[in-house]
């Protein structure tokens, strides 16, 4: 498959205005006194979330240390079961973790690298990723890179390139945090198990805000997490173990959570859970357990689908804006592998976003790069907003 037809055979979801949308800018505070673009590094609070928040503190005041029996263990079940419908996996497929490092930690550890010694990873990946593998090199672990050819894309012929039959793992993300670039992850799935390699997929620049469902896409494992598209901020991370993995997933590192008679409170011996749980280790963030919940809500509430619509419309006039400008945009051209990420190309970014901030105006920045992330309760008049004060700064600056 050559880089262009695979960009031909991926699916093109809509761009729909979805005004109907912006009737949610009332649950979201910060909306009212920012102009928030920033939401691929943290979502922005939701009244939901905050409510959320104010109950679990209410049921601690309360029961004490009885909420975990009566109350708290089955908000982290709902939680599961939300995600689980997000992304078409069953319940008993996902687990939670602190973190996605955590989770790629124990994911890992219950790998066999004697046999199958190298793991496969894309030189855009957030470093979460490569970390993972980079330090057990001196354990004999190989850490094989594809190199994207232009920092926007990343073909799936070259990860073919690289995988062989002594791969581990692929492990990728779905969409890239520096370009916007979503990977055609089914090809790259087919690529990894034509030579009998697991695949994994770091989903936390995707899930919430592009629909996605791990059978069509055929992937073993997928780690993300509430900070940014799921708007349940920071402290939790979900991970998905397809079910024919479960049982043969015996990782070594372990906590009490992951015990399969974890009340029975058992010293001497250790039976994993039969579940994905089997991954869990110590006490959950039950605080993040609610707000998660509350962002988890909405993206339900409003369909992954119609939020995907909403941001590549608003995504598609941004990058026009742009480009009306002049100034460069790494982002891919074909509006279908878009997400809701720009990047613009110029210097001293991180000086624009604190000048922006001075506006009221939240972005971010990469290292020459500035990012800006409308989701669907951003508006057009945002956009405008946001390019009439980059231009403003840059002019001043010359």
């Amino acid at each position: 498959m050559t880089m262009n037809e695979s960009r031909v055979q991926y699916p093109a979801p809509a761009a729909i205005e979805h005004p109907e949308l912006l009737a949610y800018r009332s649950e979201f505070p910060i909306l009212q006194r920012k102009t928030y673009l920033n939401s691929c590094s943290l979502g922005a609070l939701s009244n939901r979330s905050m409510q959320g928040l104010a109950q679990f503190m209410e049921m601690w005041n309360e029961w004490g240390a009885h909420a975990w029996y009566e109350i708290w263990m089955g908000e982290i079940a709902k939680a599961r079961q939300k995600f689980a419908a997000i992304i078409g996996a069953q319940p008993h497929e996902v687990a939670i973790a602190p973190s996605v490092s955590v989770a790629l930690s124990s994911i890992a550890s219950a790998l066999d690298y004697s046999k199958r010694n190298n793991v496969v990873m894309a030189d855009m990946d957030f470093p979460t990723l490569p970390h993972q593998w980079l330090v057990k090199q001196r354990l004999g672990v190989e850490c094989r890179f594809v190199e994207s050819p232009d920092r926007i894309y990343t073909p799936p012929e070259l990860f073919e390139r690289q995988v062989d039959d002594k791969t581990a793992l692929v492990a990728t993300s779905r969409v890239f945090y520096t370009s916007g670039y979503i990977q055609d992850v089914r090809a790259v799935a087919d690529i990894a198990h034509k030579q009998g390699a697991y695949v994994l997929i770091d989903d936390y620049q995707g899930t919430g805000q592009i629909p996605i469902n791990v059978n069509a896409i055929d992937v073993d494992f997928l780690v993300t997490g509430t900070l940014k598209w799921l708007m349940g901020g920071p402290g939790l991370a979900f991970v998905y173990i397809r079910e024919g993995l479960l049982s043969q997933l015996q990782p070594t590192i372990a906590g009490w959570f992951g015990h399969r008679d974890q009340f029975q409170f058992k010293t001497q011996e250790f039976e994993f859970r039969p579940e994905a749980t089997r991954v869990e280790l110590g006490t959950p963030a039950v605080p993040t357990i609610y707000t998660a919940n509350g962002g988890l809500d909405i993206v339900q509430e409003i369909s992954v689908e119609q939020i995907c619509e909403r941001t590549r419309y608003l995504t598609n006039d941004l990058i026009a804006q742009v480009r009306e400008h002049g100034w460069k945009v790494r982002a891919p051209l074909e509006p279908e592998r878009r997400s809701s990420i720009v990047m613009l190309e110029i210097e001293h970014p991180e000086e624009v976003v604190k000048a922006l901030v001075a506006r009221n105006i939240i972005t971010d920045s990469r290292p020459g790069l500035l990012r800006i992330s409308p989701y669907f309760y951003n508006t057009i008049e945002e956009n405008a907003l946001v390019i009439q004060a980059i231009a403003e700064i840059m002019e001043s600056k010359k």
